[in-house]
């Protein structure tokens, strides 16, 4: 085994290394970090067999924690969002809270109340929203947008079931109640503080004249998929098309250079008939964070169930709510247009767990060596120096190469190891990487040209409400963390 400073030095090699063949090579980020993975294995000096037998391994048992989990997950989001679900939440919400309110109803809606759905997804079908809310209230887009940043953000990153939130409580070994009990709340703070923050420095900055260069034509207000504003009645269901196309992404987010996978093609969902009440609409989200939820209360109270215990299983839990789904679904979608949104759904998923399988090997191979030990060795004298730390390498991570996910993966792999050596909770640690990941998306990320797109924004705006709306969410993000971190 190699001596301390080869060992730390190597770690900073690979680190060094997997950002360069995703940022410079333009090699795709499962690539890279297997290549990462097998150098930091062969230069710690645990060999060629065990090397590969640790990547394998760690791909594999990552795989049977959370393969089926993100599988349901995709396809439960992607069918309520085909069912014209999303639509009805947000209008609903509208007329509830009133437009004054509406930058907190789009960052809430899109954090917390839909987490499952693709990230392009949630965002073709509400970014014109915005817009049109916008034009029928006479309200600046700036706010809007940047509560769509955050909240698209917070439910990758934090609020389960996001794709990268599962992966990271994944390879941190987090049980899904516990991330629903912690992420749901703590999404919730930072997306309002987050909100309120970004308005506030958007009355100092914002310029119409330069940052706003508004689309007014139907396809870009949203008016094409049925939703006319805060006063208009419920939409049909369906999603609009993104303008002239559908680009690459990561895994449940645009990801520019470090593209994976690609925007999944709107579904076409017939004719439908009388829509359902919205309670019944949401039963396929509600059901399964119940079972969950319950699961989870109980056993933490000593009072084990065994029927509870299976049916707030994550995987039972979403099998169950994707079955209501795809009951709810056929009348208005029909049996082809259901197939068709579960093999759409499906791809998607294949490419998420490809990469979060790599995010295991990685983890494994840093296990299987003495980098856990020392580092935390460097951190035992403050608890909050991981804190730190994880949310430093996932924000360098992000500004270097764009890609949310594969920065807060990343920056958990590498400290999943000490965490149980340091007596911190893994929770903080998940927390901290993926608020660091949300700091300062930008021309590297795919999703700002989106935003610019879809939204009618000039590249001055979109750096206001995209780049600086997920900088202040990060920043919030840390802040909680830390303070979290003194009573945890």
């Amino acid at each position: 085994m190699a001596g301390t400073t080869a060992l730390l030095l190597h770690t900073a090699i690979t680190v060094a290394l997997v950002v360069g063949l995703i940022v410079f090579a333009k090699i795709n980020p499962v690539i890279s970090l297997v290549i990462g993975a097998l150098y930091l294995g062969i230069a710690a000096g645990l060999g060629y067999e065990a090397t590969t037998t640790a990547v394998t391994e760690g791909f594999g048992n990552l795989m049977a924690e959370v393969g089926l989990i993100i599988g349901f997950g995709v396809m439960l989001g992607t069918l309520l969002s085909a069912m014209g679900t999303l639509h009805r939440v947000v209008d609903g919400m509208l007329r509830l809270v009133g437009a004054k309110r509406s930058p907190y109803v789009m960052g809430l809606t899109s954090g917390i109340v839909f987490p499952a759905i693709y990230f392009d997804v949630a965002l073709v079908i509400l970014g014109p929203m915005a817009r049109s809310i916008a034009l029928r209230t006479g309200l600046s887009i700036a706010p809007l947008a940047g509560a769509l940043a955050i909240g698209l953000e917070v439910a990758l990153l934090m609020v389960p079931p996001g794709a990268a939130a599962l992966a990271i409580a994944a390879a941190l070994d987090i049980p899904l109640g516990t991330m629903l009990v912690w992420g749901i709340p703590f999404g919730i703070v930072v997306i309002v503080v987050s909100i309120a923050l970004h308005v506030l420095l958007m009355r100092y900055t914002w310029n119409e004249e330069r940052d706003d260069d508004p689309l007014t034509d139907p396809q870009h207000t949203g008016e094409i998929a049925g939703y006319g504003g805060p006063s208009a009645a419920e939409p049909t269901g369906g999603q609009p098309a993104a303008p002239g196309g559908q680009p690459a992404g990561e895994p449940g987010r645009g990801g520019g250079t470090t593209a994976v996978a690609r925007d999944p093609q709107p579904v076409s969902t017939g004719t439908p008939g009388r829509q359902l009440p919205l309670i019944v609409a949401l039963l396929p989200l509600l059901v399964p964070l119940v079972l969950i939820v319950l699961d989870t209360t109980t056993s933490a109270l000593g009072a084990e169930v065994a029927l509870l215990g299976f049916l707030g299983n994550p995987v039972v839990a979403l099998l169950i709510g994707l079955l209501i789904g795809a009951a709810l679904a056929v009348p208005s979608l029909g049996r082809l247009g259901l197939e068709e949104v579960v093999v759409r759904a499906a791809g998607t998923s294949g490419v998420i767990l490809l990469f979060t399988g790599v995010a295991g090997s990685l983890g494994q191979v840093i296990a299987e060596t003495n980098i856990g030990d020392l580092v935390a060795g460097l951190f035992s004298a403050n608890a909050a120096y991981p804190l730190v730390l994880a949310w430093l390498v996932a924000a360098m991570l992000r500004l270097a190469q764009g890609s949310g996910s594969v920065a807060a993966i990343t920056a958990a792999a590498l400290l999943a190891p000490v965490v149980g050596s340091l007596g911190l909770s893994p929770v903080l640690i998940w927390l901290a990487a993926a608020s660091g990941a949300a700091f300062g998306g930008h021309v590297t990320d795919n999703t700002f040209w989106i935003f610019k797109t879809l939204l009618g924004l000039s590249v001055r705006g979109t750096f206001q409400v995209y780049t600086v709306a997920q900088a202040l969410l990060s920043f919030v993000g840390l802040g909680a963390v830390l303070v979290l971190g003194i009573f945890a």
